[in-house]
């Protein structure tokens, strides 16, 4: 069997194969064909039928077109368009027919085929119903919730768009809204994937590449299929092909430019801006209507700027000026119906320096889970399913509507994406009235208040004043922090905090070493104040037996560093609260250790026993324990895969339940149509399959004995 790692390597080499040859050419039509190949393998069979096409419409091999023409007809057999299977067998036995350099077996054994796939095909036809096509993603996007607003686009009827002038335009609820509702969903005006991401997400839609098409005039840009390519082409990527590297160099400019090109020619850019700018602020709700003054009306903030950053986005907004100039033939297409030249590039250069200073602010980051994989393949070549998780930024993107959001440190709402398209549910229920609030970044279960403050003053100019900000105005770290870094009480278990308000956690102390002996603190369970030196000192070497453990885990000595993890563990757990995100990163590693050696039974022990902590500080229905059920529930199903018989009922009931507990926060926070949410249903299929096969050997064991 060939292994599932093996066959995406081969489909990677391909892929740089098809990216790098000379458009049009044999090379060309060899690597698709060749794709087509491992795209069978792998059972993505209509991209292996694309491919298939592709290379039949170009100058590949007349003496190799039969045989790839029959692994295209049988792609549509395993996706029951038996029609078009039999008309490319037809075409088939025609080329067959055309060969005269053919020798008698290779005809022979061409025909037999056709002969085996036709009987294949009659048969299917007699025993099977036309399959019914299968529901994709884009289906199981949801709707908005009481229908689109008539007058905010892309949102929900239940919210309303208002204007103050103590903060500009906001967001309320005209009615109750409830946890899980969809609020938003919109396409962005605009969108660019980052450098690191060119290889693998479709430059127009942000899907993940199987089998890219590049463009046909540069090497730096791909697409999932013809429409995105043709899309793409006939619009911006015209203009932009050939200046990639200068696109990947500027950051967020490129988006900047990407607005411009989106909405069209000088001409209709300028008219629309012109227009656009003669509204206030406060007519800025109607400004909405149309997609480009509704981003034209964001606040670019210039004026709360440095004089340095403000030159330094100047002279890009200049340069990519220049490039259209120079480099393109955007100015030229339409300068007959424009003024002076230099007054057009002089306005568009202004645009573009608008478009900039406003991404500083609004711009929001596409973001998708990657799964790394951690663990080498199986003995039968199986891809082994432990990963890793953490969240990539894919694109950077400009959502004119989502953008009137203002921000709170604890948002009511919760972000996903399905591609390119934000969707936008209520994280909690709303009442009517209230003000719908999104996150800019800094949040209060991740930061403290002043570092918050201060990173929201830095980049977004305004103080914030947010419930969390309020309760806990001008602590370096507050109480929610505090709790993550906290001590053990020797009597309760509990957290140990401080006494007094604005001074920092011990624990963060422990890295410094700066604790007095003589200090104390007090359990936030049962009252007691307790000295804490001895906990320090434990804390303090198990930081460096963790350490050490991580060295010799990235070495491949795995005994050594399990000894050392352990040993860490032991002290941890004596001196540290059991919330403490020291104690979380060791059971962490112990899994990912035990995992590795394939004792996949003691790595679920160590990632269960996280659970608690990251349930009190994130909540027990927020995303990031859904992302650690999603962790546990691979290596729970790695134990039960590499078992010799079938697993028991018990070890089967506890995986199930964690991966439905997943999917109920994925429900409500996602839905169907994200990848984390059908990649823990298919494990929820797999684990009922496993435990039917248990329940019928149980009763075949009954009767037997």
């Amino acid at each position: 069997m060939v292994g599932e790692l093996y066959q995406r390597k081969c489909l990677s080499l391909y892929n740089d194969c098809i990216r790098y040859a000379p458009p049009g050419s044999e090379e060309l039509a060899l690597g698709l064909a060749n794709r087509s190949a491992v795209l069978f393998h792998m059972k993505r069979f209509m991209e292996c039928a694309i491919d298939a096409e592709k290379a039949l419409s170009l100058p590949y091999p007349k003496k190799l077109r039969s045989k790839l023409m029959l692994r295209q007809s049988r792609c549509y057999l395993q996706l029951g368009n038996w029609e078009k299977c039999e008309s490319i067998l037809n075409l088939a036995e025609k080329n067959l027919l055309d060969q005269p350099s053919y020798n008698c077996d290779s005809i022979n054994d061409v025909k037999q085929e056709v002969l085996s796939i036709l009987s294949e095909v009659n048969e299917k036809r007699k025993n099977t119903t036309v399959p019914s096509a299968k529901q994709t993603a884009e289906e199981c996007l949801p709707t908005l919730l009481c229908g689109t607003n008539s007058t905010f686009p892309s949102v929900s009827s239940a919210l309303e768009l208002r204007y103050a002038d103590t903060k500009g335009r906001f967001v309320i609820t005209n009615q109750d809204v409830k946890q899980g509702d969809v609020l938003f969903i919109e396409k962005p005006y605009a969108f660019v994937v980052l450098p690191d991401h060119y290889k693998d997400h479709c430059h127009h839609c942000t899907k993940v590449l199987v089998a890219p098409i590049p463009c046909p005039n540069c090497v730096d840009v791909l697409f999932c299929g013809n429409v995105c390519e043709t899309a793409a082409l006939s619009s911006y990527h015209h203009w932009e092909c050939g200046g990639m590297s200068l696109m990947s160099a500027v950051g967020v400019a490129h988006l900047g430019l990407r607005i411009i090109l989106a909405t069209g020619p000088p001409s209709q850019v300028l008219h629309k801006a012109d227009t656009t700018s003669q509204h206030s602020q406060a007519d800025g709700i109607n400004c909405l209507q149309d997609p480009y003054s509704a981003v034209h009306s964001l606040v670019p903030h210039i004026k709360d700027m440095s004089l340095d950053d403000i030159f330094q986005y100047t002279a890009t907004a200049e340069l990519l000026a220049l490039y259209l100039v120079h480099k393109t033939d955007y100015f030229k297409k339409d300068t007959k119906s424009l003024k002076v030249e230099s007054d057009v590039l002089t306005e568009v250069c202004g645009l573009l320096l608008r478009h900039i200073a406003q991404l500083v602010c609004n711009a929001h980051a596409i973001t998708k889970v990657d799964c790394e994989k951690s663990l080498p393949e199986f003995s039968d070549g199986r891809a082994n399913t432990v990963i890793a998780e953490s969240q990539q930024r894919i694109a950077t993107a400009i959502y004119p509507s989502a953008s009137m959001m203002n921000h709170s440190c604890d948002p009511n709402i919760i972000n996903s994406f399905f591609n390119e398209i934000l969707i936008v549910k209520a994280s909690r229920d709303i009442l009517k009235g209230e003000e719908v609030f999104n996150c800019y970044g800094p949040h209060f279960q991740r930061m403290g208040t002043a570092e918050r403050q201060a990173a929201l003053q830095a980049q977004y100019f305004f103080y914030c004043d947010c419930t969390a900000c309020v309760t806990n105005p001008g602590e370096s770290f507050d109480p929610v922090q505090e709790r993550l870094w906290a001590l053990r009480c020797s009597s309760c278990s509990g957290p140990l905090l401080n006494e007094a308000p604005g001074r920092e956690p011990a624990g963060s102390k422990v890295l410094k070493n700066e604790l007095p002996n003589s200090h104390l603190m007090v359990c936030d369970g049962c009252g007691s104040h307790q000295p804490i030196s001895s906990l320090v000192g434990d804390a303090f070497s198990a930081l460096s037996l963790f350490r050490k453990g991580c060295e010799e885990m990235d070495k491949g000595d795995m005994q050594i560093a399990l000894n050392n993890l352990n040993r860490c563990r032991e002290l941890q757990e004596r001196a540290l609260y059991h919330g403490n995100k020291d104690l979380s990163a060791t059971y962490d590693m112990l899994a990912k250790c035990y995992a590795t050696l394939g004792n996949y039974s003691k790595s679920v022990e160590y990632l269960e026993l996280m659970l608690p902590a990251i349930e009190e500080q994130y909540g027990a229905n927020s995303i990031e324990l859904a992302n650690e059920l999603q962790k546990l529930s691979d290596v729970m199903l790695c134990n039960v895969r590499t078992m010799e018989t079938v697993p028991p009922k018990q070890i089967l009931k506890n995986a199930t339940q964690v991966v439905e507990r997943g999917l109920s926060i994925l429900s409500v926070h996602y839905g169907k149509w994200n990848q984390g949410w059908q990649d823990l249903d298919k494990k929820l299929q797999e684990l009922k399959l496993m435990e039917e096969m248990a329940t019928v050997q149980g009763k075949f064991s009954g009767t037997t004995t």
